[in-house]
C-alpha cells in the first residue's frame, strides 16, 4: 500500500444528508469555508432566469433541473463561475454539456465513504472485451477500507467513482484481495476522458451496495410482465405480501429485521432520521405504543400504495413479490489473478447469487444477457422472481415489453427462496437490434459524397459558457417530456395487449418507436427523435379515435388535453387488480390502526386501540415533573388545531384530501416544533413525559402523533429510556447501551401569578421582562399577586414564556392564574 490519504476537513454546507456529505470540496487544499448547492427545476420556468441572471460558481444540467454551485473560499467570498474549474483543477473538454453535467454531478455528490490520494496504482486492464466488463472495476480491499469502510470483505461491491488526470471512472466495483494494485480499469472506454483532473491527486468514493430480500415490481414491470404472471398471481402476491408483514408485525419479528445496534457507530445513531429504527436502538418494543406500530405499517404501506401528489389523486402500486430478491449485474470475475485478468469460459449456471447483491453472470453468455434486458449495464441494479425448475425471472428496472431473461440460477450463502412462483405463459424476449449506421444525406454526386464521408470528423468540443449551458438547457428543457410520453405509450400499449393481444402485436408493427432513440435524442447532440415520438402520437390518436378501451387506472398515462376523449374500459383486468389492493389496503388499515375519532364518538377499534401502553410507569416518573404548565398548554393548542383541520377537510375527494392534510399536518407541527426549541434538552423530555402520560391514560391513546413527530420524537425515546421503559445509550467514541432507568435532574425557574379576575396568557406572549415586589408581580403594564408558593428574591426578570397555569388535581386550565418560566 504506496498511496497517501490528502487532508480533507468537513466544510459548511446545505448538502448534508446524515452521514453523507460532497467529500469532493473538503480537500483542504481547495480552502473552502461553505458550498451550497440549489435546484432550478425546468417546469417551474426558474432554470433559464437563473442562467441568465443568478451569480454562481458553477452550474450543471439535468435531467428536469439546473444544479448551481455556490462555493466560497476561507474569506467568505464567492468564487465566481470564470474560476471554479481552475479553483478545483477540472478541465472539461466535452461536445455535450449534459453529459459533462451528469459526469461532474457523480463527483460533487453526497457520499458516506470519499477522499482524496496520491500515488494510487492504477492498472489499465486490456485483456477483457469491454463488452463484458462495461461499468465494471475492482479495487483492494485495503483501499476500501482507507476510504473509511472498514468491514469492507472481498467478493463485496460498491458503486465506484475516481476522478483523476486521465479522466473519470463511475460505475461499480469489486473489493478484491488478490489484485497488487490499488484500482483495475477494464480498459480505457471505461473512463471518461471528457472531463479531468489536472491534479496528481486522485478523487476516490465508494458507496457499498446490498441484497435486498424485499422485491417490489412496480406498474410498468406489472404490465410487461403480465402473461408471466397473470392477474390472479399479482393480487395473491399482494395479500401474502399483507399477511406476511401483518404476523411480523403483530410478533415482533420487525425488531429482528430494523434493530442492527451492533453495527452502527456513534454517528450513525446522531445521523439516524428514522424514528421506528431508532427507537429499536433503544430497546424500545414498538407494539406497546400505537405511533410506532402505526409509523411501521405506513412504511410498508406506502410501499405498495402511496398517493401521488397530482390532481388525479393516482396512486404508485407496488406490488411484493414473494421470496423476490434484487441485486447488481456483475460479469462472474470472482477467479481472477493480481492483475484483474479473468477466465471467459465457465461450466456454471447462467447466474449465480450472493450475499452481497451479486448477480454473477457467466462471461460466455454476458453479452447477450445484458442485450436483451435493454443493453444493461454492470452497475444495474435488476429483479429476481423465483420461478420453478431451478430458475428465475430476472429483469431490469426499467424496461419494455419482452426485456427480461428465464434463467437458471444457483444460490449461495444459504439464500435459496422459501418459496417459488408459477410461471402461467412466456412472453417472447425481446429481439435485439444492430444499431443502425447513421445515414448521410447525398449531394447527387458520388465523388463528393465519398469525400464528405472521408473528411467527417469527430464534433469539436464546446466552452463550458453560460451562453452554450443555455443551448443545451433550451435543447434538453424541450425535450425532457418526451421519455415519460414514449414511456407511457409503452404502458397502453402492453395494457391493450392484456385484453386484445393481437391489436397489441398490430400497434408494435404499425407505430414502432425505439425509447433507447428516444432518451439519447433527450441527451446527446445529433440525435433525433421525430420520427419516434411521431409514432407514439399517432398510436395515441389511433386509440382515441377509434375507441379503443383503455384501462382507467392509466388514462392519467395520456396527454391532459387527450383524457376526457379517453375511452374507458369496463373492468379492465388492471383496474380490477388495482381495485382490489386498494381494498385489501383499506381493509388492512381498519384492521391495524382502526379508524374514526375517540372524541367523536365514531371510532373503530383496530389494533392499536388494544396495545397496553406502559402508564403506570410514565406516570410514577410524572409526579414531580415541575414542566406540566407548558406541556399542557402545548397539547390542548395541538389537539385543537388538528381537529379544525380534520373536520374541515372531511368533505374533500380522497386524494385532494390527502394532499392537503399532508401539508396542513405539516404546518402545525412546524409550529408546534418551533415553540419546543425554545426549551432545554432535560425540559422536552419532561414535556414529552406529561404528553405521553396524559395521552396514554386517556381514551385518547391512539392518537399519540404529536410524541413521535420529527423534532420531538427523539426527546420521547430519551425520556423512555430515562423511566426505564427502554434502554439509554451512552457515546464516548464507541457506542453502547444500558438498562438503567434514572430521575431527570432539572431545576425550572418559574412563577406563578394570579388575579381575582380572569387572566389569559396570550396578552403577555410578547412580554420579555417583570418586577418582582413586595408580592406583586409587574407584567407589561399590569400588576398582579405572586403565588404564595413562590420563594424567590425581590428584583428584576427576564422571561422566557407566559403559559395558563394547569391544576395538579384535574390538568384543566386555572383561568386566574398564570406560569412564568423565567430565563
Amino acid at each position: 500500500m504506496s498511496y497517501n490519504q490528502l487532508i480533507s476537513r468537513p466544510i459548511k454546507t446545505n448538502a448534508k444528508q446524515g452521514s453523507y456529505r460532497p467529500a469532493f470540496f473538503d480537500l483542504a487544499a481547495f480552502n473552502l469555508s461553505n458550498v451550497e448547492f440549489h435546484s432550478r427545476m425546468f417546469n417551474e420556468g426558474e432554470a433559464e432566469l437563473a442562467l441568465l441572471t443568478e451569480q454562481f460558481s458553477f452550474a450543471y444540467l439535468r435531467e428536469d433541473k439546473l444544479r448551481t454551485i455556490h462555493a466560497y473560499d476561507s474569506q467568505g467570498e464567492l468564487i465566481p463561475f470564470s474560476q471554479f474549474n481552475n479553483h478545483f483543477n477540472i478541465s472539461i473538454s466535452s461536445s455535450n454539456l449534459f453529459k459533462s453535467g451528469k459526469y461532474l454531478s457523480r463527483i460533487f455528490r453526497p457520499t458516506r465513504f470519499g477522499a482524496f490520494f496520491k500515488n494510487i496504482d492504477v492498472n489499465i486492464n486490456n485483456s477483457i472485451p469491454i463488452s463484458k466488463v462495461d461499468g465494471l472495476s475492482v479495487i483492494s480491499v485495503d483501499l476500501a477500507k482507507s476510504l473509511g469502510y472498514t468491514k469492507a470483505e472481498a467478493n463485496e461491491s460498491a458503486q465506484f467513482t475516481m476522478f483523476y488526470k486521465e479522466g473519470l471512472v463511475k460505475g461499480h466495483c469489486v473489493f478484491s484481495d488478490k489484485i497488487e494494485h490499488d484500482v483495475i480499469v477494464y480498459g480505457k472506454d471505461n473512463i471518461k476522458s471528457e472531463i479531468k483532473f489536472n491534479s496528481e491527486s486522485f478523487y476516490l468514493a465508494i458507496e457499498p451496495t446490498k441484497l435486498s430480500d424485499t422485491l417490489r415490481i412496480d406498474i410498468q414491470s406489472i404490465l410487461n410482465l403480465w402473461d408471466l404472471f397473470g392477474q390472479k398471481q399479482y393480487f395473491a402476491w399482494s395479500v401474502e405480501g399483507v399477511n406476511k408483514f401483518k404476523e411480523d408485525l403483530f410478533s415482533g419479528k420487525l425488531i429482528n429485521w430494523l434493530d442492527n445496534f451492533d453495527d452502527i457507530d456513534p454517528e450513525d445513531h446522531d445521523n439516524e432520521n428514522w424514528t421506528l429504527r431508532k427507537a429499536l436502538w433503544h430497546k424500545i418494543d414498538y407494539r406497546r405504543f400505537p405511533g410506532l406500530v402505526r409509523q411501521a405499517w405506513s412504511l410498508f404501506r406506502s410501499s405498495m400504495l402511496n398517493f401521488a401528489e397530482n390532481k388525479n389523486g393516482t396512486p404508485v402500486f407496488r406490488i411484493p413479490v414473494p421470496s423476490g430478491i434484487r441485486g447488481y449485474f456483475r460479469v462472474d470475475l470472482r477467479n481472477h489473478d493480481k492483475d484483474g485478468s479473468f477466465s471467459l469460459s465457465s461450466d456454471k449456471t447462467d447466474v449465480e447469487l450472493d450475499k452481497y447483491g451479486n448477480i454473477w453472470i457467466n462471461p460466455q453468455i454476458i453479452e447477450d444477457f445484458l442485450s436483451v434486458k435493454g443493453g444493461a449495464d454492470l452497475d444495474d441494479s435488476a429483479g429476481i422472481i423465483p420461478v420453478e425448475d431451478g430458475k428465475a425471472i430476472i429483469y431490469r428496472n426499467p424496461n419494455q415489453y419482452g426485456e427480461y431473461g428465464l434463467h437458471s440460477i444457483t444460490y449461495l450463502d444459504n439464500l435459496g427462496p422459501k418459496e417459488v412462483n408459477k410461471i402461467i405463459n412466456i412472453i417472447p424476449p425481446k429481439k435485439v437490434s444492430k444499431p443502425k449506421e447513421e445515414k448521410q444525406e447525398s449531394t447527387g454526386n458520388k465523388l463528393f459524397d465519398a469525400y464528405l464521408k472521408e473528411s467527417k470528423k469527430e464534433e469539436e468540443p464546446i466552452s463550458y459558457t453560460r451562453d452554450n449551458l443555455l443551448r443545451t438547457y433550451t435543447k434538453i428543457s424541450a425535450n425532457s417530456a418526451n421519455i415519460g410520453t414514449a414511456a407511457n405509450g409503452e404502458m397502453h400499449r402492453s395494457a391493450i395487449g392484456i385484453t386484445n393481444k393481437s391489436l397489441m402485436k398490430s400497434f408494435m408493427k404499425a407505430f414502432n418507436w425505439n425509447l433507447e432513440r428516444v432518451i439519447d435524442s433527450t441527451v446527446k447532440e445529433g440525435i433525433s427523435s421525430s420520427e419516434d415520438m411521431e409514432a407514439v402520437s399517432l398510436m395515441i390518436e389511433k386509440i382515441i379515435d377509434d375507441k379503443i378501451p383503455t384501462a382507467k387506472s392509466l388514462v392519467h398515462r395520456f396527454p391532459e388535453k387527450k383524457q376526457p376523449l379517453v375511452t374507458v374500459a369496463e373492468d379492465h383486468p388492471l383496474d380490477e387488480m388495482l381495485d382490489a389492493i386498494k381494498i385489501l389496503i383499506k381493509h388492512t388499515d381498519k384492521e391495524i390502526l382502526g379508524e374514526g375519532s375517540v372524541s367523536k364518538g365514531n371510532r373503530v377499534k383496530g389494533y392499536i386501540d388494544r396495545i397496553e401502553v406502559p402508564i403506570t410507569e410514565i406516570g410514577i416518573a410524572n409526579i414531580e415533573n415541575q414542566m406540566i404548565d407548558a406541556a399542557q398548554t402545548h397539547l390542548k393548542s395541538y389537539n385543537r388545531s388538528m381537529a379544525i383541520m380534520l373536520d374541515q377537510t372531511k368533505k374533500l375527494k380522497v386524494y385532494e384530501r390527502e394532499s392537503i392534510r399532508r401539508k396542513e399536518i405539516e404546518r402545525i407541527q412546524s409550529e408546534l416544533r418551533e415553540s419546543f426549541c425554545q426549551y432545554e434538552d432535560e425540559e422536552k423530555r419532561e414535556i414529552t413525559k406529561h404528553w405521553a402520560y396524559q395521552i396514554y391514560k386517556s381514551e385518547r391513546a391512539v392518537h399519540d402523533s404529536i410524541l413521535w413527530m420529527e423534532g420531538i420524537s427523539d426527546y420521547t425515546i430519551q425520556m423512555f429510556g430515562k423511566v426505564g421503559i427502554g434502554y439509554q445509550i451512552k457515546k464516548n467514541g464507541t457506542i453502547e447501551r444500558y438498562n438503567q432507568a434514572s430521575k431527570e435532574m432539572i431545576k425550572v425557574e418559574q412563577i406563578r401569578i394570579w388575579s381575582s379576575k380572569e387572566l389569559k396568557a396570550e396578552l403577555y406572549k410578547e412580554s420579555q421582562e417583570i418586577i418582582i415586589c413586595a408580592g406583586k408581580v409587574l407584567i407589561g403594564n399590569d400588576e398582579h399577586n405572586l403565588g404564595d408558593e413562590c420563594k424567590i428574591q425581590e428584583g428584576d426578570y427576564l422571561v422566557r414564556e407566559v403559559v395558563q397555569s394547569i391544576s395538579k388535581k384535574t390538568y384543566r386550565p386555572l383561568k386566574n392564574s398564570l406560569t412564568l418560566y423565567l430565563a
